[in-house]
């Protein structure tokens, strides 16, 4: 396992192409990270700069505390699954995995002829102190007394340096390639964990996209790296394998319980996956959350648009406070009372000001009695089976625009009845007209 910090990470092309702005972000150790947003949003660019394929402009990343910025990507220890496979189409599904496996070194101790490890002494350590040593030289100046001090300062740190070189502490190993066994129990282990085993004599070109998907992510979980990396994996298979590819990966992530990083532009993946998202827009991340928070606390318009199937519904309002209380006005005729809210400060003080107020379909519903309503016109109904999605416009010559409400039920309406709706108002969210920032504060 490992854990990565991206400090102000950036990326720009030539001709001044923004890709990624102050990439700000801390992963811990074990976590299933999904970076998520439309095509053009920087997420494929971040991924590979975490795995070294794409230069850094600006900014720092680290491993484990380790500043890896100049760092080469096959000494990262990192695995990367690609969204086109790239498997070795000439290769059996067993070579295809072994390949990367036959090119590695492992580190080994190196013992001594009794089997004991052999230490070496820690140059690294000697490296720091004779720094810290240089350091306090150029501190001496004319005061006799700070002279002194500065001159007791180096003769400990000379003490321990000494301690270091008469007592080898650091663990000696070398490097070596994996034989034939432990490239054969690994790829079998592999295999047998994502059930490819009786694939493992077939080529590319004689499996489905399922089956290639398995033997890409068999070639990158075999070699025990400390983060994998996952760039749209999913993105050529059809929707009902994409759908069990999504287990598998899930399962695969509790298995070997390390740092998982993807990238998908599907926030229905992002949503099943993730144990937290980054919501990406235009190269700046608009909002890192877990998925409960992501749906019920968007912090933005984007992001509440984004998350949720079918997208929130937004309408342009203007908000009046008056005793305490807000409504929310349509237009001249409609007017929707929404109560007591705790909106930013910004806010509070004013009468009245133009906002977003957005909703999302499953908090329509049709109006109970005495409940405050709206007539609405249906459009189109989409039935699911389960559900169904019926598109709506208010009754009021002011707006046109259309709107989804989803009911958890069968659907009885078609296109031209008119139906009394009802809004959810604990679940309402509201948008600066502006800034397209949330006004609310959601606890």
């Amino acid at each position: 396992m490992a854990r990565l910090d991206l400090i102000n990470v950036c990326k720009v092309y030539k001709g001044n192409v923004n890709a990624v702005t102050n990439f700000n972000m801390s992963i811990n150790d074990g976590e299933f990270i999904v970076f998520v947003g439309p095509s053009g949003c920087g997420k494929s660019t971040t991924l590979r700069m975490i795995a070294g394929l794409e230069d850094i402009t600006s900014g720092e990343i680290y491993i484990d505390g380790q500043y890896v910025n100049d760092i080469e990507p096959k000494d990262r220890d990192l695995a990367m699954v690609f969204q086109n496979y790239a498997l070795y189409p000439y290769l059996t599904v067993y070579e295809n995995i072994a390949f990367g496996l036959r090119l590695r070194k492992i580190k080994v101790p190196v013992l001594d002829k009794d089997g004991n490890q052999v230490y070496v002494v820690d140059r690294q350590k000697i490296k720091e102190l004779k720094k810290e040593i240089n350091n306090l030289k150029s501190l001496k100046g004319k005061d006799l007394t700070e002279n002194l001090k500065i001159e007791s300062q180096i003769s400990k740190l000379n003490d321990q340096i000494l301690q270091l070189k008469n007592k080898p502490s650091v663990p000696r190993y070398r490097n070596r390639k994996l034989n034939n066994e432990e490239i054969d129990e690994k790829v079998r282990h592999v295999a047998s964990m994502l059930d490819i085993e009786q694939y493992l004599t077939r080529k590319p070109g004689a499996l489905s996209g399922g089956q290639r998907q398995r033997v890409a992510l068999g070639r990158a979980i075999v070699r025990d790296a400390r983060v994998y990396l996952f760039d749209e994996p999913l993105s050529n298979l059809d929707a009902k394998l994409r759908a069990a590819m999504r287990v598998e990966i899930i399962n695969l992530h509790q298995k070997l319980n390390t740092t998982f990083i993807y990238v998908t532009h599907d926030q229905v993946e992002a949503m099943t996956m993730g144990t937290r998202i980054v919501v990406m827009k235009d190269g700046f991340v608009q909002q890192i959350d877990t998925p409960t928070n992501l749906y019920d606390k968007p912090q933005n318009k984007f992001v509440a648009g984004f998350i949720g199937t079918p997208q929130m519904n937004f309408f342009p309002v203007m908000i009046k406070q008056q005793d305490e209380e807000y409504y929310a006005s349509f237009s001249s005729n409609l007017t929707l009372k929404i109560g007591k809210i705790d909106i930013i400060s910004d806010f509070k003080q004013k009468e009245s000001f133009q906002a977003i107020l957005g909703i999302r379909s499953e908090d329509i519903h049709i109006a109970k009695k005495g409940e405050e309503s709206f007539k609405a016109t249906v459009k189109i109904v989409e039935i699911l089976g389960h559900e169904c999605l019926i598109y709506l416009q208010l009754n009021d010559s002011d707006l046109k625009s259309e709107f989804v409400m989803k009911l958890q039920t069968r659907c009885l309406y078609v296109q031209g009845d008119i139906i009394s709706i009802a809004f959810n108002k604990e679940h309402l969210h509201l948008f600066d007209n502006n800034t397209e920032k949330s006004v609310l504060i959601k606890k």
